[in-house]
């Protein structure tokens, strides 16, 4: 690309633009290093200075790092997702133009602890547990538990690879989530889930518990999120 001397546009823009451009339409991939001061300064018949200024704005601006002595990389994207969790994944997904997707890895009914089938007033000692892996652009980043009580055994028979659950009881039921209850810690992963989210053994994750209940208040079904911050992370609405 050949930048415009003589636009009314600085050079620094064109050169932050076209940069953006390049990480954007996925020629410069995450992780991948960007060429040298030296190569984009020829590449673009500008200054030395020009480039490291336009690097500078992509560096604040969180689309590339600088690594010392190694050159300037790409970042990998983080998924941003308002703090509102009365929202489905797939929304929050649509709306910052990302490509959600889910991988169901459990579907059961199983014998649940006194604990749970208590909480969720269960009639027997069963319970459905319903394990995902939640994707944005195919890249795992959150592991979700979801436990509901027996009378929603149907769910067992349903698609719900890309389905809101919240939406799904709502529409199916006389249950309206109304109301959420939310716990954060941090837990660190373990074989399991660094398997399935693809990050190092012990990788700190945030771990949300959430209660789900209905217009009664009467709990409808409990949530456990363990989510890679590193790729997708909340933000306060």
């Amino acid at each position: 690309m050949v930048l415009k001397h003589l636009s009314p546009i600085t050079l620094q823009e064109q050169l932050y633009s076209a940069l953006l451009q390049s990480i954007n339409n996925g020629k410069y991939k995450p992780g991948d290093k960007l060429p040298t001061e030296h190569q984009l300064a020829e590449m673009f018949s500008v200054s030395r200075v020009t480039v490291r200024n336009a690097i500078q704005r992509l560096v604040n601006e969180g689309y590339i790092v600088k690594k010392h002595g190694k050159g300037s990389f790409v970042k990998e994207k983080v998924y941003r997702s308002k703090l509102h969790f009365d929202n489905s994944f797939t929304a929050n997904c649509l709306k910052n133009n990302a490509k959600p997707s889910t991988k169901i890895i459990e579907a059961t009914l199983t014998a649940g602890s006194d604990e749970l089938l208590n909480k969720l007033k269960c009639k027997s000692d069963k319970l459905i547990k319903l394990t995902r892996i939640r994707k944005v652009d195919d890249i795992p980043c959150i592991i979700e538990i979801d436990y509901l009580p027996d009378r929603f055994k149907f769910l067992l028979s349903q698609n719900l690879t890309d389905t809101s659950l919240t939406t799904f009881i709502e529409n199916n039921t006389d249950n309206i989530p109304t109301k959420f209850v939310d716990n954060f810690s941090i837990s660190y992963s373990n074989k399991v889930s660094s398997e399935y989210l693809k990050c190092p053994l012990g990788t700190p994750l945030l771990k949300i518990e959430q209660t789900v209940l209905n217009q009664d208040e009467d709990i409808i079904y409990l949530n456990t999120q363990y989510i890679l911050t590193s790729k997708y992370i909340y933000t306060k609405a």
